[in-house]
């Protein structure tokens, strides 16, 4: 809080007959989930038809990947390998996000939680560790509050859902709706990375393959009158209070972007302190997208968490 043959590259230069220095160390979503054993389905969640992807033995305690607004589950693509190693792992495209169905009706984040949740019942899962993106972070802090059985921990990275300057969050919300239906009005290369311009510190960190995947999603005919649904918790009174955050007593780690002084890092050092049971760490090098900015660090910090935290139950029944 993303066509037709050739229409990926359009309006950028092509560089013909010239081998970059930086070949070998390209860059695409393929190149992180190909070592990661993974399987890309759909499944029924309260009758809404769910993409997800699924990494890690299904004996090991679960983690639930939520993406930002508009987002899908390639943007954890960096994180799967490595939290598949000791954990059973779930990215997936939150109501009427990516390639989820899309219901017309405006959705609230309460709507959103109530999806999760359905996609837990759908697989089974009792409990699941959450880590959430923003509007993720927004989304799992209120499944976690209402439904705190369901939620063993939570690790929130560009915390969205506490407002601490009114202003600022109305302003940021306009923003982020205007490029966001002006992408999916007209989905071209230049308008979805204009909408996505923000997510990272280093504008070299937003690959062709993050803007390839989101271009796709917003040139789905779907996706046109399903982004007013999507981005309507945007228009104010849907955070949590902060006596709703202080009641949250799981164990939660809020990762906190110290290089990009905006109302992301208030919401982190707000929540850590109203939150009594919260962990705040700081990352560096990283905007909204530190998993993929500073995946290496950020795996380091969320498996020492999880470690200490992660209980959630193995599938009731194979899916």
């Amino acid at each position: 809080m993303d066509g037709g043959a050739g229409g990926q590259n359009q309006g950028r230069p092509r560089r013909i007959g010239v081998v970059s220095s930086a070949a070998t160390d390209h860059r695409s979503i393929w190149t992180f989930l190909n070592r990661a054993p993974h399987s890309l389905r759909y499944v029924e969640a309260g009758g809404v038809r769910t993409r997800y992807l699924e990494a890690g033995d299904r004996s090991n305690p679960s983690v639930i990947l939520l993406h930002g607004t508009a987002g899908s589950l390639e943007n954890f693509c960096a994180n799967y390998d490595a939290l598949s190693q000791n954990y059973h792992v779930l990215g997936l495209d939150l109501l009427g996000c990516g390639y989820t169905d899309k219901p017309d009706f405006d959705y609230r984040i309460a709507d959103y939680a109530e999806h999760v949740r359905d996609f837990m019942d759908a697989l089974g899962l009792e409990t699941a560790a959450l880590i959430g993106v923003s509007l993720g972070s927004w989304v799992a802090a209120r499944l976690a509050h209402d439904f705190p059985e369901r939620v063993d921990s939570l690790i929130a990275l560009a915390p969205a859902g506490i407002v601490v300057d009114a202003e600022e969050e109305a302003a940021f919300a306009a923003d982020v709706r205007k490029r966001r239906s002006s992408a999916v009005a007209d989905p071209t290369w230049e308008s979805v990375t204009t909408a996505m311009g923000r997510l990272m510190l280093n504008q070299d960190d937003l690959i062709d393959d993050l803007v390839a995947v989101r271009l796709g999603v917003y040139r789905q005919e779907a996706m046109k009158a399903a982004m007013g649904h999507v981005m309507a918790f945007t228009r104010g009174q849907e955070q949590l209070s902060k006596e709703e955050w202080a009641k949250l007593k799981l164990p939660l780690l809020v990762v906190a972007s110290v290089d990009a002084p905006n109302m992301f890092l208030d919401n982190a050092y707000e929540i850590a302190r109203v939150v009594q049971s919260a962990e705040l760490r700081e990352m560096r090098g990283c905007d909204h997208w530190p998993q993929f900015e500073q995946s290496e660090a950020f795996h380091q910090i969320a498996l020492e968490f999880l470690a200490k935290h992660s209980r959630g139950k193995a599938l009731t029944a194979a899916v």
